[in-house]
């Protein structure tokens, strides 16, 4: 089964799914890409769940550090070391 030249129903370029890709997808039962593996990235990194990082100060001992809760959360954030405290 040779490389199959496919056109991408994103972009309209043209791709190829080898010969190796078509045997592994059909194994699992997958349909071939119908779009190019850049548009398909491109995507997957939409799909991705950003992090957003915020300076905020330690809920038990008031040091500065960085979180991905900023100071209007509702959660209660502890530094490493007030955090290793708790749990010990």
């Amino acid at each position: 089964m040779p490389s199959e030249r496919k056109t991408c129903s994103t972009c309209q370029k043209d791709f190829l799914v080898l010969e190796a890709e078509q045997e592994f997808l059909r194994k699992k039962e997958i349909p071939l890409p119908v779009d190019c593996p850049k548009c398909r990235q491109d995507k997957r990194l939409a799909m991705r769940n950003e992090r957003n990082l915020y300076k905020r100060k330690c809920d038990k001992c008031g040091d500065a550090m960085i979180s991905t809760y900023s100071e209007e959360s509702p959660y209660v954030v502890y530094c490493q070391k007030c955090y290793w405290e708790y749990l010990g």
